[in-house]
């Protein structure tokens, strides 16, 4: 059989030139009668066809398509045969030379003689490559495929819940051992996601560390339940220590369209995240109205940072000297205002400066006003205040122009190092240790303190103490108020207290509010004491007319 008889009249100078035009697109035309194709002699050396002329046409290239895309793809021709329409248009796996499935894409046009049968058929096929539909790390199917899938339910009007699935400190794995580690945990990960979910549950790849999870017709109960079988298997993956959070979707009632069900998902997934929900956190409007306000904030703050922190101020709270009684220190805290957001406190503004990093500007301008109202105090007379304390998050310890900055700030006002407390939050023990210390041991050799804040809670514990270069160590308050419980939680106390003062760590009690608290700590040797029992925070300059005016 010769190309002529097989292009049945057509230009075989223009198949040719076509076929030339790119190596991702291969051309073909067929004579159906004869069951004779020619393909280009790229698709020859990619797909490893035997020569550029198969005979039979659909046998060799049939045998080469995934056994679970053959039916889509018998289907159309079936439909051009029946006259349902003349295009071929059908996306598919096929195996290339390498015995690699890729996802291509086959286009075409069907012609039919005088008594309507297929005569002449020509198109062209167009490598997807395998990352378009399959994630080569886990093997699931992509973000792309989980839009489709989604949008391909929405418009057969079938219902059902859409569940993303984000890992918790994965980059942690990262971090501590390597991108090809964290690759194998992700395909761990995947299988095992495959190996327990229903039938009916597709699992999908986004972006990332996070996951999702498809159930036509799914209700809110087949979410959890799927949920519910995810959390146990995790707990098999013991050598991971991973666990996650979920949110979900029911559609179409919470999500008429594939970027509002995307982004109700990830409204849901956030505040599975903010709240520590176990289970699936199912999408509400007050969840929007939350995510709403919180968008509003970031900007609001933004214009705050932008317009020179315009809204921010600090307040101070004293710490009081157990052995004299008196305020020779205190604390520094943050506070923003904003007609817009009345009554808003640190515990909603603080985590929004963190996870937009705004805190690395706002830190550094706390800084500054902190050592100007100590040199000010210090230019006014005699000034009882020793030591001020500064709040630091993690994310303001990884900006490497912090020390310079603080060191700068300290000669420009002309205050000794040892003045200055950098008080570690609770999110700056995230991470690796090792790398902390580093960081903090820059702080020291300059001569500044470092207080530990929060201790008892969350990561830190005795151990850390060996390894973070620390000065102070701050009692957290719901530890101070159980030392009037149980003899169990007094001892406790105690021994944490003895730990610090035998290797030379000054401890500060915070949450003092009564005097029993006070009698009890002081008595276990508590050598700063911080709460309301002595005062609340204060404006700065009601501050100075309080504790350091003589």
């Amino acid at each position: 059989m010769d190309f002529d008889s097989i292009m049945n009249g057509y230009d075989s100078k223009l198949f040719d030139v076509l076929a030339q035009s790119s190596n991702r697109t291969f051309f073909f035309a067929s004579n159906m009668k004869d069951n004779t194709a020619r393909w280009s002699k790229g698709a020859v050396e990619y797909f490893g066809l035997k020569s550029e002329i198969l005979y039979p046409a659909d046998l060799e290239w049939l045998n080469l398509i995934h056994p679970d895309d053959k039916a889509a793809y018998l289907k159309d021709f079936e439909d051009m045969a029946n006259h349902i329409s003349a295009y071929h248009d059908v996306e598919y796996r096929i195996r290339n030379a390498e015995g690699e499935y890729v996802w291509v894409n086959c286009k075409g046009y069907m012609t039919y003689d005088d008594e309507g049968r297929m005569d002449f058929f020509a198109g062209f096929v167009t490598n997807m490559g395998v990352r378009n539909k399959i994630d080569p790390v886990t093997g699931l199917w992509t973000l792309q495929e989980f839009r489709k899938d989604t949008e391909d339910m929405l418009y057969n009007n079938k219902s059902g819940a859409a569940v993303m699935i984000g890992l918790n400190n994965f980059k942690r794995i990262n971090d501590e051992r390597g991108y090809t580690y964290g690759d194998k945990t992700l395909y761990a990960i995947a299988h095992k996601m495959l190996e327990v979910r229903s039938p009916e549950t597709r699992v999908y790849r986004m972006d990332g560390s996070d996951f999702a999870l498809l159930i036509e017709n799914g209700t809110c109960e087949d979410a959890e339940r799927e949920i519910e079988k995810l959390q146990q298997a995790f707990a098999s993956l013991d050598q991971f220590h991973l666990d996650f959070h979920a949110g979900a979707v029911l559609f179409p009632q919470d999500g008429k369209y594939i970027d509002q069900i995307m982004s109700n998902m990830l409204v849901a997934l956030e505040n599975a995240k903010s709240v520590r929900k176990k289970g699936v956190s199912l999408y509400t409007e007050e969840m929007h109205l939350k995510k709403t306000r919180l968008l509003r904030l970031r900007d609001a703050m933004r214009e705050s940072v932008k317009n020179n922190f315009e809204g921010f101020s600090i307040v101070m709270q004293p710490i009081i000297d157990s052995k004299t009684g008196k305020g020779t220190s205190c604390e520094t805290l943050l506070r923003w205002s904003d007609e817009r957001f009345p009554g808003i406190g640190p515990m909603e503004f603080v985590p929004i400066l963190e996870d937009t990093a705004f805190i690395i500007p706002v830190g550094k301008w706390i800084i500054d006003q902190v050592l100007r109202d100590l040199r000010d105090w210090d230019d006014r007379g005699e000034n009882p205040i020793e030591k001020v304390h500064v709040n630091v998050s993690y994310i303001q310890l990884h900006d490497d122009e912090l020390v310079d900055y603080t060191v700068s700030k300290l000669k420009e006002y002309q205050i000794a190092p040892e003045r200055l407390v950098l008080e570690l939050t609770e999110s700056c023990r995230i991470g690796r240790i090792d790398e902390l210390t580093e960081r903090l041991q820059k702080f020291k050799d300059q001569g500044i303190s470092i207080a530990l804040d929060d201790f008892g809670t969350g990561y830190s514990s005795l151990a850390v103490l060996k390894d973070i270069p620390t000065d102070i160590v701050k009692l957290d308050h719901t530890m101070i108020k159980s030392v009037v419980g149980t003899d169990k939680e007094r001892k406790l106390i105690e021994f944490i207290i003895a730990f610090c003062n035998n290797v030379g760590i000054i401890v500060c009690a915070e949450g003092v509010e009564n005097t029993t608290i006070m009698g009890i700590v002081n008595e276990a040797g508590a050598g700063l004491l911080q709460g309301y029992y002595f005062d609340k925070p204060l404006r700065v300059e009601d501050f100075y007319n309080k504790y350091v005016k003589l």
